[in-house]
């Protein structure tokens, strides 16, 4: 019978109870009552892998007795003092481990003396989970803000010894501090997961100089770049396209610009990743103002050794009269070897 507002007045105690449990063991809800001797005196809607028989029986019957000790401990403080209480307890079987939030209430007679025990037992099983997964975020959260912390101290360092006054390395370093923030939306975007390299590519490039501009384009293998990966390589970006806004094919040099990248194996056999920044300019820099590999600043700095460092990968930095030519192998570390974006 289904109880409406019409006919709930016919509805006996039998159909009553019937409904009561439906919807414990619907909300993964158990019971149990015990007098003021904690002998249990019935139960309801036990788990289906718990014992049946325990009625008669104390908490042992239903828990290890190190659990045990504890629940009765718990429950003995109830009945002294009147007042409810909570336990978390795990609970540990042949067919695994399962957490249990108890909810243990006095039950009292009509003058207020307490009569016995009612423990409504929770399964939270997946609140245990979730929360472990919160707590495992929040230190990778933790570990990560501390790298990307370091990463920033030691741009504001190099961007200072490089500046010739406060408004060049205040311009510098926003500029060094947005490309780093680009980078790590599209990691967090992705759940920490990573970025696709040409993704990369785009977000370091469109700040700059807007829509992809006809003398750029990429090539070869999209990578898929792991967050300590994607995080320094768009560092790298950012130093090669403000170089080359300057002094080179994106800018007065004039010509063109090649992103390519393609996946081979190094002498072991390992997967790696070989990233090549080539500009073809129309006509030659001014060597005496191009930042090469080698020679004082922050793009130095940053393109031959902080990213080959951070990325443990070998680094050609050339540049003649004709060409540049940036190129980092990046070991599978730090990308996903034969996915792509």
């Amino acid at each position: 019978m289904t109880p409406t507002p019409e006919n709930l007045k016919s509805v006996n105690e039998s159909d009553r109870l019937r409904f009561m449990l439906a919807g414990l063991q619907s909300a993964g809800v158990s019971m149990v009552y015990q007098d003021v001797d904690l002998v249990i005196c019935f139960t309801a809607n036990l788990p289906a892998d718990w014992p049946v028989e325990v009625e008669g029986n104390t908490d042992e019957a239903l828990f290890d007795q190190p659990q045990a000790a504890r629940i009765t401990a718990a429950k003995r403080q109830v009945i002294e003092t009147g007042e409810p209480t909570k336990l978390e307890i795990l609970r540990e079987t042949g067919k695994g481990r399962h957490w249990f939030m108890l909810n243990i209430d006095p039950d009292k007679d009509p003058d207020g003396a307490v009569s016995g025990v009612f423990t409504i037992i929770l399964d939270i099983d997946d609140l245990k989970y979730r929360e472990t997964v919160l707590k495992t975020l929040l230190r990778e959260l933790s570990h990560r803000s501390k790298n990307l912390l370091a990463i920033i101290q030691s741009v504001a360092s190099q961007t200072a010894r490089s500046s010739i006054g406060l408004d060049d390395f205040l311009l510098s370093f926003r500029n060094r501090v947005r490309s780093m923030a680009q980078s790590q939306d599209l990691v967090t975007a992705s759940d920490w997961r990573g970025a696709g390299l040409f993704e990369l590519v785009s977000s370091q490039l469109t700040p700059l100089v807007g829509d992809l501009p006809q003398s750029f384009k990429t090539t070869g293998h999209d990578a898929y770049l792991l967050p300590n990966a994607a995080l320094h390589l768009g560092l790298a970006l950012h130093e090669l396209i403000i170089d080359s806004l300057a002094r080179g094919a994106l800018g007065p040099a004039g010509g063109g610009v090649e992103l390519s990248a393609c996946e081979g194996h190094n002498d072991d056999g390992e997967p790696q990743l070989t990233v090549t920044w080539t500009e073809v300019f129309a006509q030659a820099p001014d060597p005496s103002e191009y930042q090469a590999q080698g020679k004082p600043g922050f793009s130095g700095t940053v393109l031959g050794r902080i990213v080959p460092q951070a990325l443990s990968a070998q680094v050609l930095h050339e540049t003649s009269s004709e060409r540049l030519v940036y190129q980092l192998i990046i070991p599978a570390s730090q990308y996903e070897a034969g996915k792509q974006s």
